[in-house]
């Protein structure tokens, strides 16, 4: 709503937020915490460093291909029903992960509950800054943010204790009650959408072309350098320029590619956000894996190692989204951009005898600049559109996160495909590990150079046409 207050009490609004911020926990928790169990999920089921990398693929994968289809329609039928319909979702993917006997199973509930996240995170924003007073709008994306890098710092550090003393399985099966709560109490608080257009046409060409492309580049890129690889990550380029165009000519689109063109803060603030979520992503895959397999340390000590990002994430994030309030959200998106950069740099140059208090240094400063980057990002993105349009507008800034989750895999999947192959793991293969990762790590930071660019040039918030502000 784009009053100046809400016609919700107070304490309904908590609630509402209270019922968004434990769906918001689930899935990082689970996308981190399953990172750190990757050694033993590759020892039960014997399979090599380029497939491991999709067990944390298989679920961003469905999540990346659905949110943009699911925040255009629940726009259309209701956010609510799509909010908790997707709660339920994600918890019957858990349950299967935890229960899947086979690995290819295992990566069956990890899509599901993808499936099932894309339905909640399209509409999670959504229903906060519309039940909010706009005043507040920084504020409460900066408490949810700090609530997702909460989840971010419990999954390693947690999820190294329960995998070391419980197995991996027990990392999907604890996430249960958390879904179940968010469920219980959204039902009960989160009051029915009055402005649902169910007779609106809805994209279906466009959201075949884009999935499909999606997965072709998402699959080849990952097992570069094979020409077969070449030509699947090609077709699948093509048909997202072929997506952009046909979402230009649509009356309906469930991109919003008019908007893109039309709106420079929108447009430069979601690729900035493309460009750091491809930069950091994998940066805890990689250490799990270089903290494991090279350093040879166990899941707890790792985990504990890990948590050292994600807790400067959450400590940093409310401050920086209450700042994005007063002061103007791309100077701080930009200097917490320039940060991450940095340090991804200082990552590439880790050895097998790097003092771990330099590891974790660097890990806490990265956090920092992560936290600065996000909240004052977002609130550019959902500032710089209309409320009618605040669905697709957090749905188009959570895809560009997702596809930058995907990349960002695919970048580190590309590494091992292209110095280790496909091989599992092994501890005469540390060497190449190693190197797998310091290249890894040197394509992250130039990425994310680029970022910086992106951040800096969008413009000021603060200078935007009224209407586009709200």
């Amino acid at each position: 709503m784009d009053t100046a207050t809400s016609p919700l009490p107070r304490r309904t609004l908590t609630v509402i937020l209270f019922a968004v911020c434990l769906a918001s926990f689930a899935t990082p928790f689970i996308s981190s915490g399953v990172q750190i169990a990757l050694p033993l999920i590759a020892a039960a089921f014997g399979v090599p460093a380029t497939l491991l990398g999709w067990v944390p693929t298989a679920f961003l994968l469905p999540y990346a291909m659905f949110l943009l289809p699911f925040g255009k329609t629940a726009d259309m039928l209701g956010r609510r029903r799509y909010f908790l319909l997707g709660i339920a979702i994600m918890g019957t993917g858990l349950i299967c992960a935890g229960l899947a006997p086979s690995f290819w199973l295992l990566m069956a509930g990890m899509a599901i509950t993808g499936f099932g996240s894309a339905m909640t995170f399209a509409t999670a924003l959504p229903l906060l800054t519309t039940n909010y007073p706009l005043q507040e709008r920084g504020k409460i994306i900066g408490i949810n943010t700090a609530v997702v890098y909460v989840s971010l710092a419990a999954g390693p550090f947690f999820g190294g204790i329960i995998t070391g003393y419980l197995g991996w399985r027990a990392l999907f099966l604890v996430t249960a009650p958390t879904i179940l709560a968010a469920l219980a109490v959204g039902y009960s608080v989160i009051p029915k959408d009055k402005n649902s257009a169910p007779e609106r046409v809805f994209d279906y060409p466009g959201t075949v072309i884009y999935g499909v492309s999606l997965i072709l580049l998402i699959l080849g890129a990952s097992r570069l350098p094979a020409i077969w690889a070449a030509g699947l990550a090609l077709a699948g380029a093509c048909g997202l320029l072929g997506f952009f165009c046909w979402e230009t000519r649509t009356d309906e689109p469930i991109f919003p590619v008019r908007l893109l063109r039309g709106n420079r803060g929108f447009t430069y603030s979601n690729i900035a956000a493309l460009i750091n979520y491809s930069s950091t992503y994998a940066v805890t895959f990689l250490l799990s894996l270089y903290l494991q397999y090279i350093r040879l340390l166990s899941p707890q000590a790792a985990g504990t190692i890990l948590l050292a990002q994600p807790v400067l994430m959450a400590v940093t994030a409310p401050v920086a989204g209450r700042l994005s309030d007063r002061i103007e959200p791309r100077v701080l998106a930009t200097a917490g951009m320039a940060i991450v950069t940095a340090c991804l740099f200082l990552l590439s140059f880790i050895g097998r005898e790097t003092p771990f208090f330099f590891i974790v240094s660097v890990l806490m400063v990265l956090g920092l600049g992560y936290g600065i980057f996000s909240p004052p990002n977002m609130n550019s993105i959902m500032s710089s559109v209309g409320n009618a349009q605040a669905g697709i507008a957090s749905a188009t800034a959570a895809t560009m996160r997702v596809l930058g989750q995907n990349l960002s895999m695919t970048i580190a999947m590309m590494a091992f495909s292209i110095v280790i192959g496909t091989v599992i793991i092994t501890p005469g293969m540390t060497e190449e590990l190693l190197t797998a990762t310091h290249y890894a790590f040197l394509a992250f930071g130039f990425l994310c150079t680029a970022g910086v660019w992106f951040s800096a040039v969008r413009g000021n918030l603060r200078d935007a046409p009224a209407d586009q502000s709200r």
